[in-house]
């Protein structure tokens, strides 16, 4: 089927599932199944709603095959004027739009990958923690007992068993025992935990068995405490259960209560389905992992407190583009974990509310992409801070890392918008190959936290004694420049951008000052082809930064890119390294520069500047110590872009929208910038005192050290 047929085709298939889902909402039922609420005082009786809803499902059934019909018609007629080949790739489409795909693999997973695609949403239902206690069946636990009024549950010697659908208010303690929800494959239950208290020994505190949905509602000036001992009692053949709260299907987490859970065994909470919190007061601690959703973790609200020795919150299905995420929109996180603090299979995406975090690990890792839109966020990490394999796109929020291996990394990292700082033992911002295997980031679990701590000791009941308090502010100061930021982290269409590792022939001369090649004895001097990449370029590996306000201050690597560097918008400052055997920018391909401001300082021996671009940039030699102002000033006398080194430099590295080609400009060191922020950064103000030198500006690289300085091993891992 040809392009025009297969959008025919699929404009036909939405045309028919929107038209059936109208008629369904309409009709009072949900596409995705009756997330209802207890229904208002007169309505239909639960006879009538059941004779209404069948009718409507043998109606909207009808409509769909109708709609279904159609499509296949229109697919057919289609077909018939193309050729065999576009014929059977288009059944092939057809066939995977209508069944469940198998993926042999996690690369297979990974090609299919479409961040748009997935469920970001939250039902109304999960939003909604209101309830009907007029109507609701009430439980008391008392000890080593439990007593039940109303339909639906009864108690039992191992504790409560909940068997239909409906909502359960639970109070009281349980010293020994479990709350088992064991109900029917459509069966949507409703629990109100009104200041409860239950231990389990040798299993869940709270154990949904099956149902369709279950929905814990915290409620409003209630505490609420699930614990459980070192070792569970398992199924047959099966690892399960395996935490304090776990849910074999779907689980809403909502309400205005607190709830702590102290898990001895494995995980805090867990869903094999989707785990989704609108609301509510968490304070965890657990063995391995916090928050768990195989299918998906969604965060909307809510205040969390989590120590954990594996992954603070995680998702890991990986045989499923659609399914392996973890979304944050909101909510106030204080996260330690002796793994990572943030893990998801396919993305991460942190979209909203405040985030402090400490990991023995990554801070933030996805398998596959990651997504930054608008969190506040404060990081420290023994590994990476932010690290994905395939893509990292920022386009907003405030990430301040105070301490990581690397910052950002991943296969090609997108700088579109935010306010970032990093400081790095290693890498500020790190571009290199994906890797897609199945060791590649083995889940470890550690028994001592950042801070010294140890999670899930056992203990019956409660959580951390403190916890719920926002965390602090992040890092103020450096705003972001006014330009609006690129959604996706798509190249703009930015003239000079230039793809691939191959240098442009340059000019004798040296625009940069021409200090040479390398200082280090250890490293292989000369006059490199200017401009040029030092190593093997990787050019699917990329760093592209078109907005934005970006501060590194790096031990390793400030900028390294395993292929391609693109600045064409935003601000980049950077104090790079001392050492001889790393550079404050390195790539392996090109590195080109058409817009944006750029202001770099670091060590000689690795130094690398543009390749090329329609901004012009400048590189010279020029040293300077910690805590000293390096800025750029005109002929008028203003400063240009500015900052305050973090250690001692002998290179400067510079560009601005404000420089002419052939232009001539004064870098200034050890003045008293007038005006900058808290990084010494600005770009309109004034500077007294300190020692010039003369620089020249040109769109194009030079031989010296104003191109690839000394040869030098390979950038990246």
């Amino acid at each position: 089927m040809g392009w025009f047929a297969n959008r025919r085709a699929r404009a036909a298939r939405e045309t028919g599932v929107e038209a059936s889902g109208a008629f369904c909402r309409a009709a009072g039922r949900d596409e995705r199944g009756p997330d209802v609420a207890a229904p208002a005082a007169g309505g239909l009786s639960a006879p009538q709603r059941n004779d209404v809803r069948g009718l409507t499902r043998l109606a909207c059934g009808a409509i769909a095959l109708l709609a279904l019909s159609g499509v296949l018609a229109m697919e057919g007629c289609a077909a018939v004027s193309t050729d065999a080949e576009n014929s059977a790739a288009s059944e092939q489409a057809a066939a995977a739009s209508t069944s469940d795909v198998e993926y042999a693999s996690f690369e297979e997973v990974a090609a299919a990958f479409d961040e748009s695609a997935l469920d970001l949403d939250y039902s109304k239902r999960d939003l909604d923690a209101s309830y009907d206690a007029s109507s609701a069946t009430v439980i008391t636990l008392s000890g080593d007992s439990a007593s039940v009024q109303g339909a639906g549950a009864q108690a039992s010697a191992a504790g409560v068993v909940i068997s239909s659908a409906g909502t359960y208010i639970v109070s009281g303690e349980l010293t020994d025992g479990q709350l088992l929800v064991d109900a029917g494959d459509d069966d949507k239950v409703q629990l109100v935990l009104a200041g409860a208290t239950i231990h389990n020994e040798d299993g869940p505190a709270i154990y949904v068995r099956n149902a369709d949905k279950c929905f814990v509602i915290l409620d409003a000036g209630t505490e609420n405490n699930l614990s459980d001992g070192a070792s569970y009692v398992l199924e047959d053949d099966s690892d399960e259960p395996y935490a304090t709260l776990f849910s074999r299907c779907d689980l809403t987490l909502n309400g205005s209560g607190t709830l702590n859970v102290t898990s001895a065994y494995r995980h805090a909470v867990c869903s094999k389905d989707d785990l989704i919190v609108t609301s509510g007061t968490y304070n965890i601690s657990a063995v391995e992992d916090g928050l768990r959703g195989r299918d998906s973790v969604k965060i909307r609200d809510g205040v969390f407190d989590i120590e954990a020795g594996g992954d603070g919150i995680k998702s890991n299905k990986d045989d499923d583009p659609v399914k392996g995420f973890v979304s944050i929109d909101g909510g106030t996180f204080d996260i330690q974990a002796g793994d990572d603090a943030v893990q998801g299979k396919t993305l991460v995406r942190l979209a909203g509310g405040s985030l402090t975090v400490a990991a023995n690990d990554d801070a933030f890792h996805s398998d596959l992409e990651m997504h930054l839109l608008g969190s506040a966020i404060e990081v420290s990490a023994g590994d990476d801070a932010f690290h994905a394999e395939t893509k990292l796109t920022v386009d907003d929020g405030t990430m301040n890392v105070t301490s990581c291996n690397e910052g950002y990394e991943a296969e090609k990292v997108y700088v579109n918008g935010g306010d970032t700082h990093i400081v790095a033992s290693d890498d500020g911002v790190n571009a290199s190959a994906a890797d897609l295997s199945d060791d590649a980031d083995a889940d470890t679990v550690s028994s001592t936290l950042p801070n010294g701590g140890t999670p899930g000791a056992p203990g019956q009941g409660g959580g951390p004694a403190a916890g719920g308090q926002a965390p602090a502010g992040a890092r103020q100061g450096g705003q972001a420049p006014g330009a609006a930021a690129q959604q996706g982290g798509q190249a703009p269409d930015a003239a000079g951008a230039q793809q691939g590792g191959s240098a442009p022939e340059l000019p004798a001369g040296d625009n940069a000052g021409g200090a040479g090649g390398a200082t280090d004895p250890g490293q292989q001097g000369g006059d490199p082809v200017a401009g040029a990449g030092v190593g093997q370029a990787d050019s699917s590996c990329l760093i592209q930064i078109n907005g934005g306000y970006l501060v590194v201050d790096s031990v390793g690597d400030a900028i390294d890119s395993n292929g391609n560097v693109e600045v064409t918008g935003g601000v980049l400052l950077v104090s790079g390294p001392t050492s001889d055997g790393d550079g404050a920018f390195d790539y392996d391909g090109s590195a080109t520069i058409s817009g944006g401001t750029v202001l770099m300082v670091g060590s000689t021996g690795m130094a690398q500047s543009f390749t090329g671009g329609t901004q012009a940039f400048a590189m010279t030699s020029a040293s300077g110590e910690a805590g000293e102002s390096v800025c750029v000033v005109d002929g008028s006398g203003n400063v240009v872009v500015s900052l305050t080194a973090t250690k001692r430099f002998g290179m400067v590295l510079t560009s601005s929208a404000a420089f002419a080609e052939g232009g001539e400009y004064a870098l200034v060191i050890g003045g008293e910038v007038a005006n900058a922020n808290a990084d010494g950064y600005t770009d309109s103000s004034t500077v007294s005192g300190g020692s010039e030198t003369a620089i020249t500006a040109s769109c194009t690289a030079s031989a010296g050290m104003g191109s690839a300085g000394g040869l030098g091993a390979a950038g990246g891992k």
